[in-house]
């Protein structure tokens, strides 16, 4: 797929940022004109077209936009701090304050920002193998600013890394992280998810298999979790064990312990 980026309409100039995205992505710059981005797209030739705004960069694609917004990330803290509502993949994952966190699937940086938040001073890298969406999310929240000192904090805290997990852990020294995290996409989606509505077009899809597990294993020092829908079968096939909310949940987490 090709895509293009360009400014909004009430600008003409490159910023430093925008020509640093461009340089990382790498994506074709195209100035905007006053064009419509679907002319854009058209003239172009591409599938889609980022717009990069004072927020960070948003891309069009398909009748819908991707870009980095702490919506669930937010909520999850928020429902933790007003109402001590525990979160389950904290649970999941026993993580402690000082834990270091590695989210092999970052996708909308939602489960890292949480982490994040729950282990303070840890490290937290967020591994995302489509280019596009790293760096949107990147520079998203590179650019957040927001009015809730504690979320921003967890978000600046996040790096977020464009690389595929099976390359990166096998990178990895044992024992380099406490936590090693997998929210791969569903295969069973659940379509009334709208926050990643736009990201199940563009991510990858690809099954998790044993051998990254192993290799996870090795590089976790407490724990390796798998969220997923629990009826997907995929905690029993990769070999975890089940942990489970409530009965009408359909989500689930499996855990292996290693430590």
């Amino acid at each position: 797929m090709r895509f293009v980026i360009t400014t909004t309409q009430s600008v003409n100039t490159i910023s430093a940022a925008m020509e640093q995205f461009i340089s990382e992505t790498p994506i074709d710059y195209v100035p905007r004109r006053h064009g419509s981005l679907s002319k854009i797209a058209a003239e172009n030739g591409a599938d889609g077209v980022v717009v990069w705004e004072n927020t960070g960069p948003v891309l069009y694609y398909r009748d819908e936009k991707l870009f980095f917004h702490p919506s669930m990330a937010k909520c999850r803290i928020a429902d933790y701090r007003k109402q001590k509502q525990e979160d389950l993949m904290i649970r999941a994952c026993c993580l402690q304050p000082g834990d270091s966190f590695l989210d092999c699937t970052l996708g909308m940086g939602a489960d890292s920002i949480v982490a994040a938040y729950f282990t303070g001073t840890g490290r937290v890298t967020g591994l995302e193998s489509q280019t596009l969406i790293a760096q949107i999310i990147k520079w998203g929240m590179s650019m957040y600013a927001g009015n809730m000192p504690w979320l921003d904090k967890a978000i600046k805290h996040v790096e977020v890394i464009n690389c595929d997990h099976r390359a990166y852990l096998k990178s990895q020294a044992s024992g380099t992280y406490e936590i090693v995290y997998f929210d791969p996409m569903f295969i069973n989606p659940i379509l009334h998810s709208q926050p990643i509505s736009p990201l199940r077009h563009l991510a990858n899809h690809d099954q998790l298999d044993r051998e990254v597990v192993q290799i996870a294993c090795r590089v976790a020092r407490k724990r390796v979790v798998l969220k997923s829908r629990a009826a997907d079968g995929e905690i029993e096939r990769l070999g975890f064990a089940r942990l489970t909310g409530s009965k009408h949940n359909p989500i689930a987490y499996g855990v292996i312990e290693v430590g």
